[in-house]
C-alpha cells in the first residue's frame, strides 16, 4: 500500500494542510487537532485505503488506522503537511460529578454482570423445565435450584462491594464485610420483628438490603477515604489491628444510619419509577426505549440501563422494559446488516455486513454491525431506529417479560418464555420477526451509498500457504496479572467493536507488562502506554494500557525495551503506576488484541476469570 498517498488523501479530506493545527498519534490512531472539524469529510476519510474508521473524541479528530499509524504519521511529515514535532496532546479535563458518578456505577456493575446472568439463566431454566415436564415445582431439586438461582441476587450487595472496592482502590475484604453486615440474617430478622432498631441510641432505619446495589457502591467509596484518614493517624506498630477496627467502627454505623437506608430507598424508588412508567405509558414505554437504544449504544450510555434492569429483576423476579426493548434493537442491527450484505456491490462491505449481521442476530453483539455497517452507511441506521421502535411497541403491547439480563439475541430468547403463558413463545417470535423484517425491508427501500472498492491489493498468498497458516495453532500467554474483561465491554468502542482485531482485555492487578511470546517489538511510542509485538510465528499483538493514556506523554510509564528489540517470553517490557493512573481519572482496563486477526480462523480467549502473567490467555487457530 502507498502510505504517502493515504497521508495525502487524509490531509485533503480533513480540510487541507491549513486546517491541521497539530497532530500526534498513539498505537492505533492518528490524532489531529483541526481548526474547523466541520471541514472534514468523515465518509471520505473512512473510505481511504488503510483507514478503518473516524472518531471524534477528546477534542481531536481521530483517524483509526491500526498498527501502521506511525508510517502514516511519518508520511504526513515527509509531505510537509505536519511540523516535525507534533502538537502536544490536550490536557485531560476533569469530569463533572454526574459523569464520575456514572463511571463509578458502570465500573462497579460491569464485572458483576456475568454472575447475575448465570443465576438469571438458572431462573429461566426453572421456568422451562416444569413447562416441558422435566421438573416438578414441589420437588426438592426445584427448591435447591431456586436457591442457586437466587445466589447472586440475594448477595448482590457483597458482589458489588467487591467490584466497587477494586474500582475505588479500597480494601476488598473490608468492603465485602460492610456489605455483609447489611445483608446479615440477624439484622434482617430484627427488622422483620418490627421493633425499633438502634445503634448507640441512634435509630437504624429498616430496609431491604438484599438485592440492593447503591449502598455497596457508596460505602466502597467512603471506605477508600476512611482508610487513608485512619492510616494517617494510627501509630505504625498498631496498624495491623487498630486500622481495621477503627475503619469498621466508622464505616459500619455510616452504612446503617445513612447510606444503607438512603440507597435502599433510592433503589425502591427506581423500581417504583419503572412500575409507574409501565402503568402510565404501557407498551409505548418499551417502544421508546427500543427506539433510542441504538443511540444510547452509540454514546456508550446503554450501560446505564443495566442496573435498572437488575433492580427490577431482583425485586420483581422479571423485567418488562429494558431487556424487552433491547431484544428488538439488537436484532434490528442484524436485519439491516443482512440487507446491506445482500444489496452491496462492494465485496469487503458484503463480507463485513454478513459477519456483523450474524453476530447481532445470533449473539446480540451489535457493535460490529453498528460501527462497521449501519452507522457508517447512515440510512440503514435510520431503518434500525424505526425497527427497534416498532418491535419494542409490539413487545410492550404483548407484555413480554425477561427473566434474565443475558445479552438479547436469538440464542437467548428463552429468557422471555413464561411458563404460565405458552403464547409468549409466539409473541417472542413475532417480536424478532418484526425487528428483522422491518429493518431489512426499510434498508432495501431507503438504500445507501455503497462505499467504493479499495484498489487492488498485493497478490494473495497461495492457497496452500494460507491454509497452512490458518490450520496452525498459536498459544499466547498473558502479558499481565489481572481479571479478564470481554473485549466488547471495554469503554473504548474502537476496541470493543473489534475493528482493530479480536482479543480480550484485562483489568490489571499489577502494572508490569511481560512478553507473552518470543518475538520482536514492532511499535513502542514515546508515551510508553502501549506496545506492538510480532511473534516468531507471525502473530501481531497490541497491548494498550488504559484509555486515552497517550495524553500523559509517558508520565507514570517506564519502558524496559526499545522498538526493534528481540524479546523472549516472560521478559519485562513496560511498567506503570496503576494507582497514579486511577488517581488522575484514567480507566486502566488493558485491551490485548491480535491486529492481524484476518490472517487466522479464530481467536479464542481462556474461560478462567483471572490470570497471572505466563498463564495461557489466547488460542489462535
Amino acid at each position: 500500500m502507498d502510505w504517502k498517498q493515504t497521508a495525502a488523501q487524509i490531509a485533503e479530506n480533513v480540510g487541507g494542510k491549513a486546517n491541521i493545527r497539530g497532530a500526534t498519534y498513539c498505537t492505533t490512531r492518528l490524532r489531529l487537532t483541526l481548526a474547523d472539524e466541520s471541514l472534514a469529510n468523515d465518509e471520505a476519510v473512512s473510505a481511504i485505503p488503510g483507514v478503518i474508521s473516524v472518531v471524534h473524541a477528546s477534542g481531536q479528530y481521530q483517524i483509526i488506522i491500526g498498527n501502521r499509524v506511525p508510517v502514516v504519521f511519518k508520511a504526513l511529515q515527509e509531505l510537509g503537511i505536519l511540523d516535525q514535532t507534533a502538537a502536544p496532546a490536550p490536557e485531560k479535563k476533569k469530569k463533572s460529578i454526574p459523569a464520575r458518578m456514572m463511571d463509578a456505577l458502570l465500573g462497579s456493575m460491569t464485572p458483576v454482570i456475568p454472575a447475575v446472568i448465570g443465576c438469571a439463566m438458572m431462573k429461566v431454566l426453572l421456568v422451562l423445565l416444569p413447562m416441558i415436564g422435566l421438573l416438578q415445582t414441589d420437588s426438592m431439586t426445584y427448591q435447591v435450584l431456586t436457591i442457586i438461582g437466587d445466589g447472586s441476587f440475594y448477595f448482590l450487595p457483597m458482589l458489588v462491594a467487591a467490584s466497587a472496592a477494586r474500582y475505588f482502590n479500597a480494601n476488598l475484604f473490608l468492603s465485602i464485610t460492610i456489605a455483609g453486615i447489611l445483608v446479615h440474617p440477624s439484622l434482617q430478622a430484627l427488622f422483620a420483628e418490627g421493633d425499633p432498631v438502634s445503634l448507640f441510641a441512634i435509630p437504624v432505619t429498616a430496609a431491604n438490603y438484599p438485592y440492593s446495589i447503591l449502598p455497596a457502591i457508596i460505602m466502597a467509596w467512603i471506605l477508600s477515604k476512611v482508610e487513608k484518614a485512619v492510616d494517617r493517624i494510627t501509630p505504625a506498630i498498631t496498624k495491623t489491628f487498630l486500622d481495621p477496627m477503627l475503619i469498621l467502627l466508622i464505616c459500619a454505623p455510616i452504612a446503617l444510619w445513612v447510606v444503607g437506608p438512603a440507597g435502599a430507598i433510592a433503589g425502591d424508588a427506581l423500581s417504583g419509577a419503572l412500575v409507574w412508567i409501565q402503568e402510565n405509558l404501557g407498551w409505548l414505554a418499551v417502544g421508546i426505549i427500543g427506539g433510542i437504544y441504538p443511540v444510547l449504544v452509540l454514546f456508550g450510555m446503554h450501560h446505564v440501563l443495566t442496573p435498572i434492569a437488575i433492580a427490577s429483576l431482583s425485586s420483581l423476579g422479571y423485567e418488562t422494559i429494558v431487556m424487552v426493548a433491547q431484544l428488538g434493537a439488537n436484532l434490528a442491527q442484524g436485519g439491516a446488516s443482512m440487507a446491506v450484505a445482500l444489496r452491496s456491490k462492494n465485496k469487503n462491505m458484503r463480507q463485513t455486513a454478513a459477519a456483523a449481521g450474524f453476530s447481532a442476530l445470533v449473539a446480540g453483539i451489535t457493535e460490529p454491525a453498528m460501527y462497521g455497517v449501519t452507522l457508517r452507511l447512515k440510512r440503514p441506521f435510520i431503518a434500525v431506529l424505526a425497527a427497534s421502535f416498532a418491535s419494542g411497541c409490539f413487545a410492550g403491547l404483548m407484555q413480554l417479560k425477561s427473566f434474565s439480563t443475558a445479552c438479547p439475541g436469538l440464542v437467548t430468547t428463552i429468557q422471555y418464555i413464561e411458563s404460565d403463558r405458552p403464547i409468549s413463545i409466539l409473541y417472542i417470535a413475532l417480536t424478532c420477526l418484526i425487528a428483522v423484517a422491518v429493518s431489512f425491508i426499510l434498508t432495501m427501500i431507503l438504500g445507501f451509498r455503497d462505499p467504493e472498492s479499495a484498489p487492488a491489493a498485493a497478490p494473495a498468498k497461495p492457497a496452500a500457504a494460507a491454509a497452512s497458516l490458518s490450520a496452525e495453532r498459536h498459544l499466547i500467554d498473558s502479558p499481565m496479572d489481572g481479571h479478564l474483561v470481554p473485549l466488547s465491554e471495554v469503554s473504548d468502542e474502537t476496541f470493543a467493536s473489534g475493528v482493530l482485531g479480536a482479543g480480550v482485555a484485562l483489568a490489571p492487578a499489577d502494572g508490569t507488562v511481560y512478553a507473552p511470546f518470543d518475538g520482536t517489538v514492532e511499535t513502542l511510542l514515546d508515551s510508553h502506554h502501549a506496545v506492538g509485538l510480532r511473534s516468531t510465528d507471525g502473530v501481531e499483538l497490541l497491548i494498550h494500557i488504559g484509555r486515552d493514556t497517550v495524553a500523559l506523554q509517558g508520565k507514570h510509564f517506564t519502558a524496559h525495551v526499545q522498538e526493534g528489540d528481540t524479546v523472549k517470553k516472560g521478559q519485562r517490557l513496560l511498567s506503570c503506576d496503576l494507582d497514579a493512573l486511577r488517581a488522575e481519572g484514567y480507566d486502566v482496563t488493558t485491551p490485548i488484541v491480535v491486529t492481524n486477526t484476518d490472517e487466522f480462523l479464530e481467536v479464542v480467549p481462556v474461560q478462567q476469570p483471572d490470570v497471572t502473567h505466563g498463564d495461557r490467555l489466547l488460542t489462535i487457530l
